[in-house]
């Protein structure tokens, strides 16, 4: 009956040094990887640095070009606004009047230099 609980007491203490080396090995492995974090730190904060004047650049931009949108939209309207202005004034004069070609002349000179402008 002694062997027997030799046995058992020996087994068990094989596996609690089984189960110690394993923690011990585990214990290693996680100051091997707290010291790679530790080394990695300082880079990972300077590549989100980057990462956020990134965005922040990129947001900045996108409200550029949709002011630059916007102000396209503008211009094209005013000219399209201009235009069918300037062609209605010169049909008006060459209807009303074809002895009135200083008008007609002076009214395509008007589109011609508010073209100029708006472009």
């Amino acid at each position: 009956m002694y062997l027997f609980i030799a046995i058992i007491f020996i087994a068990e203490l094989i596996i609690a040094c089984t189960i110690i080396n394993c923690i011990v090995k585990a214990d290693r492995a996680v100051l091997k990887l707290n010291q790679c974090v530790t080394a990695f730190n300082p880079l990972a904060k300077t590549c989100m640095q980057y990462a956020r004047c990134l965005v922040s650049a990129f947001s900045k931009s996108f409200g550029n070009f949709v002011a630059y949108v916007e102000k396209k939209r503008e211009q094209i309207i005013f000219k399209t606004i201009l235009i069918i202005a300037v062609y209605s004034l010169l049909f008006i004069f060459k209807i009303k009047s074809d002895k009135v070609s200083k008008f007609y002349r002076l009214a395509g000179a008007i589109r011609d230099i508010a073209a100029d402008f708006v472009v």
